[in-house]
């Protein structure tokens, strides 16, 4: 069975997944997290692969060394997804599964991975990344008599 059958038919299994056909090759669709409520995610077949990729959180404003060392750390324990930077210094979630070993499976696999990884990841780096910002929003939060953001 070829890639695009293989994504097509399992997008189609998925009965609480939108999912957008951009172009013959891609498709992007919203993955609903716990911590991180909405994980954006987009896979583009060639030839050989199919990438996947999803943005996991803005460049950080603080701490910067500090947020990526834990991402590439948490690299390490990730079957075939890994933290990658854009230039300007946003951080993505990148896997790539080989076309030959493209199964309704291993997209399950991989895309239940990313979930997982996204989940468990998204708080500890943005309250290292965003430390100031999210004080600063939990004493404005206090001030007009709201509760805590369940983040810090």
């Amino acid at each position: 069975m070829d890639g695009a059958r293989v994504v097509d038919d399992w997008f189609a299994a998925q009965d609480e997944l939108d999912v957008e056909r951009v172009g013959e090759d891609g498709w992007l669709t919203v993955l609903a997290g716990e911590r991180k409520r909405t994980i954006p995610v987009y896979l583009e077949l060639g030839d050989h692969n199919l990438v996947i990729e999803s943005f996991f959180m803005a460049a950080p404003d603080e701490r910067h060394d500090e947020v990526y060392r834990y991402l590439l750390q948490r690299n390490l324990r990730s079957y075939t997804l890994r933290f990658g930077l854009y230039d300007n210094g946003d951080v993505v979630i990148v896997g790539v599964v080989p076309v030959h070993a493209l199964t309704a499976a291993e997209l399950d696999r991989t895309l239940g991975q990313l979930l997982s990884l996204a989940d468990a990841a998204y708080w500890p780096a943005i309250r290292m990344g965003f430390e100031h910002y999210i004080d600063r929003e939990q004493r404005w939060r206090a001030g007009v008599g709201l509760g805590r953001n369940p983040i810090s």
